[in-house]
């Protein structure tokens, strides 16, 4: 299902017109190369782990989707290993070849030999995101070295900061000298996320953040009940979606618009409008190689 669906999901193209309204820059696909206890409601019986290389997201996306050559040798562990010595993390995509479908991959850098992956996958212009992951900070470290550049949905489903263990989001302070800091989102629907770790998220490196809604398709629908997957139900209760009947209301992604969050995040950062809207259009521009 997923190698048939990701083509209808590619780039539009480069002849994009302002009055044709909002065109696919390409998928981001979250998963399923989860971390098991980080992965929020995604069904963990379907995540993987990457165990035999590259081989599994090959098999997971459709080396079409990934715009691997079919007469293309399967790259390999040993040959991204090396890949990693060399490899700088940039703080904008510079790839020049072509777009395949999948433009982001979120996956745990720590799960089976993925991080091994990401210099193969940077190699074929796909952004490779650190996201429900339970790495620490040096492995996270680790995966900007290898070519990571952005964290999704920053704090939600991953290991929370600690002070003498900083996970994940000891990235944004980090100044290494092999990696550059990562670029990562933000859910600013008052729901996700505290409105004061989101000042703290922003204050600690402001040119990498992202506003981002984790919105669904329920955005815009009726309070109510609804059918998901494998037979569950989400509860909808205003910008609230949580899965029904689990424990303490497990958060089902948001129903917040984007300029919800933008107004969020300016009442909570008391920052200007120039840097809300930055934030929903030119910093992310940047990750995806389209500002020129």
């Amino acid at each position: 299902m997923t190698t048939q669906v990701l083509p209808s999901l590619g780039p539009s193209g480069r002849s994009r017109r302002a009055e044709d309204g909002a065109e696919s820059l390409g998928a981001h696909v979250e998963g399923p190369f989860l971390s098991p206890g980080k992965n929020g409601i995604h069904t963990s019986s379907v995540l993987l782990a990457a165990t035999n290389g590259f081989q599994d997201l090959i098999d997971c996306y459709g080396e079409e989707n990934l715009l691997i050559p079919q007469d293309a040798s399967t790259p390999t562990t040993a040959s991204a290993s090396s890949a990693v010595s060399t490899t700088t993390t940039t703080t904008t995509t510079t790839n020049t070849n072509p777009s395949p479908n999948i433009k982001m991959i979120t996956a745990a850098p720590e799960v089976g030999v993925m991080n091994c992956l990401i210099p193969l996958l940077t190699a074929q212009n796909i952004i490779f995101s650190i996201g429900h992951s339970d790495a620490t900070y040096e492995q996270a470290l680790d995966a900007l070295a290898a070519g990571a550049t952005m964290i999704t949905h920053l704090f939600n489903a991953m290991r929370p900061f600690y002070h003498r263990h900083p996970g994940i989001f000891g990235l944004l302070g980090q100044q290494s000298q092999q990696a550059t800091r990562p670029f990562y989102g933000l859910i600013a629907d008052g729901i996700h996320l505290h409105p004061t770790s989101i000042q703290i998220a922003y204050h600690a490196h402001p040119a990498g953040m992202v506003l981002v809604t984790d919105a669904m398709k329920l955005c815009g629908m009726p309070d109510g009940v609804y059918e998901w997957t494998n037979g569950e139900r989400i509860v909808k209760s205003g910008a609230l979606l949580t899965l029904e009947g689990s424990v303490e209301g497990k958060i089902a992604g948001s129903s917040a618009t984007l300029i919800e969050c933008v107004n969020n995040f300016r009442r909570w950062a008391g920052t200007g409008v120039v840097e809300a809207v930055r934030a929903v259009t030119e910093t992310p521009a940047r990750i995806l190689g389209v500002d020129g």
